[in-house]
């Protein structure tokens, strides 16, 4: 006979292998979609995880006006999930537009005829029938025209508001004045320029108000324009010495954040004063071949789409000859 310990021990084990018999047709673990669900639920997660991480590392490209390249998403973001590119890269468009209204466009291929010769005979080397890209990106806004305004996209606060907008204001002027000079300016048409523009030695520094440094070195600033891809700097070497051997031209940032349309602009306000003038816009249509320009709108057609639509759909309510309950849905429903 066993000792009680043991018979014990033994029906408690006997009975857990009764249950679990019982048990396993209805046991969910043993159900063939389960690790299948399983899997696609982690893939989800990941797949969330990435498209965050690669809204973060936009974010923080743009912040120091720094290309969001292909191959820095791949080891900085996907890192193993290399091939998951197409599918996070959509999801963070998604995010972006949604939350921040942004999106990422590709930035323009260098022109080949600012290539060195170095740089040409590898291009040559690895042309394929494909078009070139740069797969390089950078943040663009995605909100509507109306929106676009000072009062709600108001300078950065980087360094500080000041600073900020007296550089966009600089870059965009020296884009403007390359671009209205045929997409290239000698080195010492551009010192010309920086002198009647009082920025020949020094320009505001990213922090205007420091009293210890309000302004900063115009080459140190020039030179910041080349790196975030605002200007370009190309030096002929054939003609070594000759004060023409350099030359001057919009980069690829530049071409998007400050396109024809945006020129015209600086123009109309510069030579214009913001007014319509027929002379001036047939001489910009001819240089930019940018659209007609628009006679001013009412200070009422200027307001939001919605705003309007709501205040004639108030109209027509009033219009009625009886009230009665609202039917009206809320801006957002």
């Amino acid at each position: 006979m066993m000792p009680p310990t043991q018979r014990q021990r033994r029906q408690a084990v006997e009975s857990d292998e009764d249950e679990d018999v019982h048990q396993r047709p209805d046991s969910p673990a043993d159900d063939g979609n389960s690790d299948v669900d399983h899997m696609h639920g982690v893939e989800r997660d990941e797949t969330s995880q990435l498209i965050k991480k690669l809204v973060r590392y936009a974010l923080a490209c743009e912040y120091s006006r720094t290309p969001i390249r292909r191959d820095g998403i791949k080891e900085r973001v996907l890192g193993i999930h290399g091939r998951e590119f197409k599918k996070v890269f959509a999801g963070a468009q998604k995010q972006l537009r949604a939350s921040f209204g942004m999106e990422m466009v590709e930035l323009p291929t260098k022109d080949r005829n600012l290539l060195t010769v170095e740089q040409k005979r590898k291009a040559t080397k690895s042309q394929s029938q494909k078009e070139p890209t740069s797969n390089s990106y950078m943040l663009v806004s995605v909100l509507p025209e109306y929106l676009r305004v000072p009062d709600i996209i108001a300078p950065s606060k980087v360094q500080s508001p000041d600073g900020e907008a007296a550089y966009i204001g600089i870059y965009t002027m020296l884009i403007a004045i390359i671009t209205l000079s045929g997409g290239e300016l000698s080195d010492p048409r551009l010192r010309r320029y920086l002198t009647r523009l009082n920025a020949a030695e020094n320009m505001p520094s990213s922090n205007p108000n420091n009293e210890n440094a309000p302004s900063e070195k115009t080459e140190l600033v020039l030179q910041r324009m080349i790196k975030q891809g605002y200007l370009v700097k190309v030096a002929d070497n054939k003609n070594a010495g000759d004060d023409d051997a350099i030359t001057w031209h919009v980069g690829p940032r530049g071409k998007m954040e400050v396109d024809n349309e945006a020129i015209a602009a600086v123009v109309r306000e510069i030579y214009g004063g913001g007014q319509q003038n027929e002379d001036l816009e047939r001489k910009l249509q001819a240089s930019l071949k940018v659209k007609e320009r628009k006679p001013p709108r009412s200070a009422a057609a200027n307001r939001a789409p919605a705003t309007v639509q709501e205040d004639e759909e108030d109209s027509e309510e009033d219009e009625e000859p009886e009230p009665g309950p609202s039917t009206r849905r809320g801006r957002h429903g």
